[in-house]
């Protein structure tokens, strides 16, 4: 009578712990990009199981029976429903799947299980790219791949490998051969028409951008923040960086602490530009913001399919940027505008309900001396410039009247306290003015050939309405002393994203180098999005064009698609059916014997096993009698063993490399 033979229980024996092992830290690996996006009382009860698994490793007794996972199920099910109030949507799904994960970890039981675990780590793997698309997840994935594949090739018999790292080779190299068959899906698989990255799964996510109100300090603080606002590029040689004003919001409307747009950029307004001199066309690529404004160069004159110009001429996507937005422009750098309608003009000289007596009174010296609003806003810079105002990133706090202690006690503020002061005074004077929010400037990066805008560049100026030349852009940060503006603390919030009207170039090689890294990271990122995630059915079309492909549809892409997959499939075959098998290391180390013995006369018969062959050595040689019989001992024994163990492997090694006969004498 046979007996059933029982599942294959993990709990023993140091390899079987081993693989246990593997498989927790490898899905503490995987976790670990995700943990950024998750809550922390997510990310803590993640930890605390994943402590569990490991101490029930070294003391059995701390892993938790069927009663305590129950208890623990319904308690990680709990912790997500608290947080995400649900267990769908992007959040609440990953967090309820990552939580079971973690429960799966600590039932272990045989080789299925941990099955199991591999194919939910491949889950893994594919979820983090609904949080991030970067090409340096894709690559710390790719590696989390190979491991994965290299835990399968560990439970499916290790396909003759004695140890981890074998496996790692074999894992890399099995995930290599499917990378012809994924570049061949990737680029012929029927797309849509939009990159599949940009479909937004969850608006609901902020992201850090600028802000639709202007108080003191609310740039500074962008302008702390080292993120990527836009990358750019020019369809011929870039203007000057002083030029390169990226127009945003227009604020309208001062109270008594700042100001906020306060028209409705919708609200149709007739407004023309005429430009002067030759306009210039650029490629923007925005990153996410949630907001529905566009940057462009003052001022836009042709603006994208998916956005509209609004009547002071921002540029308004038709739907919330919730990922990264590319559009192509065209802005005159020179121009003059129409004349704004009555009640536009009268909004434009409202004033807040702070103005005080010395605010009247220097506007009032100005209108004196002045006898035309362009030699008002003259004399306005004039006061900036040639009382002692300071440019800093670090001011000092304002009280209940922000604009007349900056102008007439602190004299030190950043942009914000400069444009919104400024604005203020015009109106005061009669002058109409708006403050419009953006970026100054741009770093080149002449690897990529674009330019990059960072947070850091963020900036306000201020547009004055000047008789038959329209709204005048007017930038009073410009107008401070230079030897007023405070280098050091810019340096020390910023680092090496200083705006760039104030950016020193580094001298040292170790700057320059670092500098040359990061600008040929950002390289990198951007090919990545052009050429991966941006992605898309005008550029599948596009590639097929350049193949003489243009009249295939979406039937014969389909069938090009299994044609070409086919081929591929085929050689990967013919290519691995002409790699020679190496022998099992068990078998390696038997024919390494053999083969020594063979150089001492002592050659094995293709009819004789091991022992029978050991018996002919013994009596042919009695001097070799004594290793042979102990190698053919070990070796009996390790390779008819239910379970082959690296450490028996090894010690058979060390019996071949000590073994050495030498040809008998006569």
């Amino acid at each position: 009578m046979t007996m059933a033979r029982p599942r294959a229980e993990l709990s023993g024996g140091p390899a079987k712990r081993v693989q246990i092992l593997a498989a927790a830290l490898l899905s503490g690996v995987a976790y670990l990009p995700l943990a950024r996006f998750m809550d922390w009382r997510v990310n803590a009860f993640v930890a605390a199981l994943f402590a569990l698994r490991l101490a029930a490793l070294r003391w059995p007794r701390a892993s938790p029976g069927p009663l305590a996972l129950v208890i623990l199920t319904l308690a990680g099910v709990a912790n997500v429903l608290s947080i995400h109030h649900g267990l769908t949507g992007r959040e609440g799904g990953s967090a309820l799947f990552v939580t079971m994960l973690a429960l799966k970890l600590l039932e272990l039981r045989n080789r299925r299980d941990l099955r199991v675990v591999a194919v939910l780590l491949g889950f893994l793997v594919v979820v983090q790219f609904l949080f991030d698309q970067s090409m340096a997840l894709a690559a710390y994935l790719g590696l989390v791949s190979v491991g994965l594949v290299s835990l399968l090739v560990a439970l499916n018999g290790g396909m003759g490998s004695p140890g981890w790292p074998a496996l790692a080779r074999i894992g890399l190299r099995l995930c290599l051969q499917a990378v012809p068959l994924t570049l061949v899906l990737f680029l012929l698989f029927p797309r849509l028409s939009a990159p599949l990255w940009s479909l937004s799964l969850d608006p609901g996510v902020g992201v850090m951008g600028m802000s639709d109100r202007m108080e003191p300090g609310t740039i500074s603080e962008l302008v702390i923040n080292g993120e990527l606002a836009f990358r750019v590029r020019f369809d011929q040689d870039p203007p000057n960086a002083d030029r390169l004003y990226w127009r945003g919001l227009v604020l309208w409307e001062p109270d008594a602490r700042g100001w906020s747009p306060g028209l409705d950029p919708a609200r149709p307004v007739a407004t023309s530009i005429q430009a002067v001199g030759d306009a210039v066309g650029y490629e923007v690529l925005l990153e996410p913001t949630r907001q529905r404004w566009l940057f462009a160069l003052d001022l836009p004159l042709e603006v994208p399919e998916t956005a509209h110009r609004s009547g002071d001429f921002q540029l308004l996507a038709k739907e919330r940027v919730t990922g990264p937005e590319r559009y192509r422009a065209r802005s005159a750098l020179d121009y003059r505008t129409e004349a704004p309608p009555d009640w536009l003009r009268e909004r434009a000289l409202e004033l807040p309900p702070n103005i005080t007596a010395r605010m009247r009174n220097l506007v009032a010296g100005w209108r004196a001396d002045a006898r035309e609003p362009w030699s008002i806003v003259q004399a306005g810079l004039a006061f900036f410039n040639r009382e002692p105002f300071h440019y800093t990133l670090l001011p000092p706090r304002l009280g209940a009247n922000p604009t007349d202690e900056f102008l007439f006690e602190t004299r030190r503020g950043f942009c914000e306290h400069f444009a919104g002061s400024f604005a203020v005074l015009m109106r005061l004077a009669g002058i109409p003015s708006r403050v419009v929010l953006g970026y100054l400037g741009g770093e080149p990066n002449r690897i990529g050939g674009y330019h990059m805008v960072w947070q850091s560049d963020a900036h306000a100026w201020v547009e004055v309405l000047i008789p038959d030349r329209g709204w005048v852009r007017v930038d009073p940060t410009a107008a401070v002393d230079p030897s007023r503006v405070d280098n050091s603390g810019a340096a020390r919030l910023l680092g090496a994203n200083a705006p760039q009207r104030f950016e020193v170039d580094p001298s040292g090689l170790l700057a320059r180098a670092l500098r040359q890294t990061r600008l040929f990271a950002d390289s990198l990122d951007a090919a990545w999005q052009d050429w991966v995630l941006d992605f898309s059915l005008d550029h599948q079309r596009s590639l097929l064009e350049h193949l003489g492909l243009e009249d295939v549809r979406e039937r014969g892409l389909a069938l090009l698609m299994v044609a070409a997959s086919g081929i591929v499939l085929g050689l990967t075959l013919w290519g691995l059916l002409g790699q020679r098998t190496p022998p099992p290391p068990l078998e390696a180390v038997y024919a390494r014997f053999c083969q020594r013995l063979a150089r001492a006369g002592l050659p094995r018969r293709p009819e004789e096993g091991p022992r029978d062959y050991a018996e002919r050595v013994a009596r042919s040689r009695p001097d070799l009698a004594a290793p042979v019989t102990r190698f053919i001992a070990l070796y009996v024994r390790e390779r008819y063993s239910p379970d082959q163990s690296p450490d028996g492997v090894h010690g058979l090694k060390r019996c071949v490399e000590g073994f050495r006969p030498r040809r008998a004498k006569g």
